[in-house]
């Protein structure tokens, strides 16, 4: 519709002066600048009603410090992560696969086939039987039970909230608890018009002979089906488990909330096995390095960031954009967004990062550490590593995000026409927690900056108020929780005889170069899995996938791979893990 605007809202124009022109009489001046300004006030009233001048001087924000981190910890605790753990020796299982040329083929050919079902899950997916974007996962379902009869008969097979999977393999002795083995089945998404940029169509599963292609090829399929063959042999070969095997497959851990698969999934099981209920939990993750600084490495994740997503609202009076405001909602929204990405968390490395902890083994183990890291180690500490983490944060930004809390800002919308001053704008925010800090203590940092910026914009604030729209008046910024936040994971122990038992089947089965011993270490990545739903059920939790860590490539983007070698070590380390977990009769 054409904007339409009565002329007496208009100044009108003024004619030219010349020697010749009359002199005109202020008073008709004075009447229409009388006009126009009621016109103004009428048309534009609350826009101007917002005005302010704008301040001289920039707001002045404290570097954040939680200071109390230490709280949070048993010293003891502290004091063993910031040292490499011992390391046990190899545990050997009581056999091997070795995939004869027509195997080796055959689990290839399985690998290929799960990668082109489509099981793509998205973040507004609807219920299991109502929307027809879950249908892939029924069809994955059934071609699971067709591709492994006879697991899928020595299993019990339950499909927790429809989509949830899982597959029980009962062991001889109740009193052991059961080793779970969890993956996804969900791949995010692969967008119609992306599809001209991947090498080989993203469900087509393409084997080059080096690489199966496709989305889910890297995140999280291997896994799965490197679990399903794993037990499939062991059975055929005579396998009579005294423990209790789990498989547990989510089918939403790739969407933001992930609640509806694993969210499930772990609290019935805990109902059933109870609190502490499990051996241990292996998930996804991190793998091997041949050159962790010169030594061979299994770099398992013990220890997760927590995460918290956030949106805020800026709420103003709107109004005709022919008469703006000095900072309009979008304008105080980037004024807010300014503020959170120029007052970052500090960096910081503490022995409540796994990180530290695998720069610690890398001094006692690695020959070509780079000198001052390792003079940094030796002369920082033992609690605070503050130089060591300013030269980590500067090399990169995969480095940066592992030595403290990192925010993002993901989503903002705000307007609905270029001649209207927007009367809402909101923006979406992640933050990945680091292990010193907290839920509350992320929220007060956001807290204070933002609610700095309202009140030089003379807005109200709410802080994580939890208020509806309605009840805030139109001038506002408040901030939200998206979703459940999560705290930082509790630390997986690098000590006593579950590690042994996990540690010890590494270097047993995944040796470094010509037979080398791999040192096993604590680290972290800076994203999340599924498994932060089962912290109450073990205290033991492996992110480790069993693959080289440069196995896969693309993950989430155009031209996703994985390599085939790194899929059949994986098969290898599921093999000996169960047997392994089996045969323990240590703590449990």
């Amino acid at each position: 519709m054409t904007e339409k605007i009565h002329p007496s809202s208009l100044p009108l124009p003024v004619p030219a002066q010349s020697q010749s022109t009359r002199k005109i009489s202020k008073q008709p001046r004075i009447f229409l600048g009388i006009l126009f300004l009621l016109a103004t006030i009428v048309n534009f009233g609350p826009t101007l009603r917002t005005f302010k001048s704008p301040l001289e001087t920039s707001l002045d924000y404290d570097q954040f410090e939680n200071d109390d981190w230490q709280d949070k910890f048993n010293p003891d605790d502290l004091k063993k992560w910031s040292q490499c753990p011992k390391q046990p020796k190899p545990l050997h299982p009581n056999s091997t696969w070795e995939l004869t040329d027509e195997e080796r083929q055959k689990v290839i050919d399985v690998y290929s086939q799960a990668v082109q079902i489509p099981t793509e899950s998205f973040d507004d997916n609807g219920e299991p039987n109502e929307d027809p974007r879950w249908a892939p996962f029924f069809d994955f379902q059934k071609w699971l039970k067709d591709t492994f009869p006879l697991a899928h008969e020595k299993a019990k097979i339950e499909y927790i909230n429809t989509l949830g999977i899982i597959a029980t393999f009962e062991g001889t002795d109740p009193s052991l608890k059961p080793l779970l083995l969890m993956s996804h089945y969900d791949v995010v998404p692969a967008p119609s018009d992306t599809f001209d940029r991947w090498t080989y169509p993203p469900f087509s599963g393409h084997n080059d002979g080096k690489y199966i292609w496709g989305r889910g090829a890297s995140d999280d399929k291997p896994l799965l089906v490197a679990q399903w063959e794993a037990i499939t042999n062991l059975y055929e070969n005579g396998f009579d488990p005294r423990r209790t095997i789990i498989f547990s497959h989510g089918n939403d851990e790739e969407e933001v909330f992930a609640r509806r698969g694993q969210g499930h999934i772990a609290p019935f099981l805990e109902e059933r096995y109870g609190k502490d209920g499990l051996l241990m939990v292996i998930d996804e993750g991190s793998g091997t390095l041949d050159d962790f600084y010169g030594a061979p490495f299994a770099i398992p994740g013990m220890g997760e960031k927590g995460y918290m997503d956030i949106v805020i609202s800026v709420g103003t009076a709107g109004g005709h954009s022919s008469v703006p405001p000095v900072h309009s909602g979008i304008g105080i929204m980037s004024q807010i967004l300014t503020a959170l990405e120029d007052n970052p968390f500090p960096t910081k490395l503490t022995p409540a990062s796994p990180f530290l902890t695998s720069l610690q083994c890398a001094l006692a183990h690695s020959p070509s550490l780079p000198k001052s890291y390792s003079k940094l180690l030796k002369t920082e500490g033992p609690l605070s590593y503050p130089k060591l983490a300013k030269t980590l944060s500067e090399e990169s930004l995969s480095r940066k995000a592992m030595v403290g809390t990192t925010t993002a800002v993901d989503v903002i919308n705000g307007g609905v026409k270029v001649n209207a001053l927007p009367e809402l704008v909101i923006s979406k925010i992640n933050f990945r927690i680091d292990f010193t800090e907290s839920i509350k203590s992320t929220q007060d940092h956001v807290n204070k900056l933002a609610s700095a910026i309202a009140a030089k914009n003379d807005l109200q604030f709410y802080g994580f108020k939890n208020m509806s729209k309605e009840d805030l008046g139109g001038k506002y910024v408040s901030i939200d929780l998206l979703g459940l936040p999560l705290e930082p994971a509790p630390r997986t122990p690098a000590e006593g005889g579950v590690w042994d038992l996990f540690a010890g089947t590494i270097k047993a089965v995944i040796p470094g170069p010509n037979g080398e011993e791999r040192i096993v270490t604590p680290y972290h990545s800076t994203g999340n899995t599924d498994c932060k739903m089962y912290y109450n059920l073990t205290k033991n939790v492996y992110r480790f996938m069993g693959s080289s860590a440069s196995s896969g490539f693309n993950a989430h983007t155009v031209d996703e791979k994985f390599a085939i070698e790194g899929y059949l070590q994986i098969i290898k380390w599921i093999h000996a893990i169960i047997q392994n977990s089996d045969s323990y009769t240590g703590e449990e």
